[in-house]
């Protein structure tokens, strides 16, 4: 049986991705940009340290938990999550509303994934798709394609499939709504305890993408993460998130989007 301790936390397993893609990256310039980029390359982590604590990666960690929240709410208004990216609006076609918002998808479609892990835990076909078939034009072209879930040992594995990932700009929070979504479906799995001999707890999350990237403008800050001698400070997803059915994730990251800056997102340490 393999042990989920074995995998690395998302911070180290980030670390490993942005030096591969910097030492064996081949030249692209999609749009005219130059980037370095990886085909098909898969990061692996632990979902239970879905946070990178890097210092030299500023990340907006209220950002963060908004999105997270915006997503396993089923929206794609741009007003709720504006107040937490301003140049976000930028994307949205008409101002209004995200073409390629994960949200509405996801949740029209996460009923489907949790009944068939609950009829058969075993099951390969706990799948669920985010993009739209002939896209149109459009500011806003998902980047990821499908999700897969499977339990395993006793943990909930996740598998995701991208089209494009800029591992410096969207993995940091990519990964993390894709652990906060997978903890959500264990939560609900977990309101169904007959049908498990323990509570489901989080295994890898597996990111595959045809293009894993990073654009030249974000080198020389991938440079200072690789040469920084440096431990995470990464804290495991409390235990009352997998086991309380009264305490929803999407309740907890409302919590943390409209607390007080410096705050939010830091509820794992």
């Amino acid at each position: 049986m393999r042990n989920i301790r074995t995998i690395l936390g998302l911070d180290d397993a980030w670390r490993e991705q942005l030096s591969a893609i910097k030492e064996w990256g081949r030249a692209t310039s999609p749009r005219g940009k130059l980037t370095a980029e990886l085909p098909s390359k898969t990061l692996v982590f632990d979902m239970n340290y879905p946070v990178i604590t890097h210092p030299e990666r500023k990340l907006g960690y209220k950002f963060m938990a908004a999105e997270a929240w915006w997503i396993l709410s089923g929206r794609d208004d741009v007003e709720s999550i504006a107040p937490y990216a301003k140049h976000i609006v930028n994307f949205s076609d008409d101002g209004h509303k995200f073409f390629g918002a994960y949200g509405p998808r996801i949740m029209s479609q996460l009923d489907y994934v949790v009944n068939a892990l609950m009829k058969d835990p075993d099951t390969r076909q706990s799948v669920l798709t985010t993009w739209q078939p002939n896209p149109p034009k459009t500011k806003d072209v998902p980047c990821t394609i499908a999700f897969s879930w499977m339990i395993r040992d006793g943990l909930l594995e996740c598998h995701v499939f991208m089209r494009s990932s800029d591992n410096w700009l969207g993995v940091p929070y990519d990964a993390f709504n894709f652990s906060m979504l997978s903890l959500e479906i264990a939560r609900q799995l977990n309101q169904a305890p007959l049908l498990w001999p323990a509570p489901i707890r989080l295994g890898a999350l597996h990111l595959t993408a045809a293009s894993s990237h990073l654009y030249e403008t974000n080198w020389d800050d991938v440079d200072r993460v690789l040469d920084t001698d440096w431990t995470s400070t990464a804290k495991p997803i409390p235990e009352m998130l997998y086991i309380n059915s009264a305490t929803s994730i999407k309740h907890v990251l409302n919590v943390l989007k409209d607390s007080a800056p410096g705050y939010a997102g830091r509820w794992w340490e």
